[in-house]
């Protein structure tokens, strides 16, 4: 740790590297986002499709009531 504060205080080549660390774990988190996303989307339409049959079974049933 000290090799590196040495090369903080000189200036230079530490912020380099800590900018492209930054820039890394951004691509990261903009990765994960992207993926919770499309969970959520694949999610989303997994609900739509059972709701979707649970609406038709009750149409059913209500179709065979009246009949």
């Amino acid at each position: 740790m000290g090799e590196g504060m040495k090369r903080d205080s000189q200036g230079g080549e530490k912020d380099e590297e800590k900018k492209e660390e930054k820039k890394q774990s951004g691509d990261e988190k903009e990765k994960q986002k992207v993926e919770e996303k499309e969970k959520q989307l694949v999610e989303e339409k997994e609900k739509q499709k059972v709701e979707e049959k649970e609406r038709k079974k009750e149409e059913e049933k209500e179709k065979q009531k009246e009949e």
